[in-house]
């Protein structure tokens, strides 16, 4: 684990607050909040509540909350912003779902056969 979330847990417990009390004065919900105390940001729902959730607990707790979303950008932004690169983008940029592309493929694939059935079928008629 690494030191954002041990920084958020430690001061927590030495503060003798619990999760609960904490859902209840930031309104974040507590297992988001576990989830920054375990790194496991995965289980939000995005880098910008990653940042948003860290940066309201760690003001909540009385930490110097720009410290650690710089070290949350440091170690995970990048990273993130490598693997975006080659994900494929729609119109507005966002990337674009493995489902509709899958669906896009399967639709054109259906069309092509179907072409080739009617070709094959209607085209060996001609002269009689």
């Amino acid at each position: 684990m690494g030191e954002i979330g041990e920084t958020l847990r430690e001061r927590r417990m030495a503060m003798k607050i619990d999760v609960q009390e904490v859902e209840e004065g930031t309104k974040i919900r507590a297992k988001y909040l576990r989830a920054l105390e375990n790194e496991e940001y995965n289980l939000l729902p995005g880098p910008a509540y990653v940042k948003s959730f860290l940066r309201t607990y760690a003001d909540y707790l009385g930490l110097d909350s720009k410290t650690l979303v710089a070290e949350y950008k440091g170690q995970h932004e990048r990273h993130e912003e490598e693997q975006s690169l080659f994900a494929p983008r729609g119109e507005t940029g966002a990337p674009v779902s493995r489902k509709w592309i899958f669906l896009v493929v399967a639709v054109v694939l259906i069309l092509l056969v179907l072409f080739l059935i009617g070709a094959i079928g209607g085209g060996g008629g001609g002269g009689s």
